[in-house]
């Protein structure tokens, strides 16, 4: 017969060994749901007109797809916080992800705002600030997938 002390040591590892093992699985699980939800945003209508933005040299018109691709990124933004990821490592990227795509939003918006005021030099400013901004996402992108492997 066994003792309660090495009952309860037993059915304490096992406490132990399954905690950590959801933990896991919950990873698993919300890394799956992230990149399903980048994916979705990526394949969606809106990606393709925000790829074609560089089709005309109107101010105007490159300025109204500015506007059509800050909505995208700002949809995205909204998507992730929608997650609720709560995973140690992948929580703080999902933030930081969702931080690129409010930070893409608001340069494109202030593209589109200095072209809409006839400012090129500020619009031309702001583009660039805006591709430092996408600078940001391939390294992050790198981290979650070393974490969601």
């Amino acid at each position: 017969m066994r003792s309660i002390a090495s009952v309860s040591r037993a059915l304490l590892c096992g406490l132990a060994l399954s905690a950590g093992g959801c933990g896991k699985f919950q990873q698993a699980r919300e890394c799956a749901t992230f990149v399903k939800t980048v994916n979705a945003w990526l394949a969606s209508p809106a990606a393709e007109i925000a790829a074609d933005a560089s089709a005309s040299s109107d101010p105007k018109q490159i300025a109204e797809q500015a506007r059509k691709t800050a909505q995208h990124y700002t949809d995205l933004s909204k998507r992730l916080a929608a997650l609720r990821v709560e995973a140690e490592d992948l929580a703080p990227r999902v933030t930081r992800y969702e931080q690129i795509a409010d930070s893409a939003a608001l340069a494109l918006r202030d593209v589109a705002d200095a072209l809409d005021h006839g400012d090129l030099e500020s619009a031309r400013k702001k583009r660039v600030e805006f591709d430092t901004v996408a600078k940001r996402e391939a390294p992050l992108v790198n981290e979650i997938n070393a974490i969601c492997r």
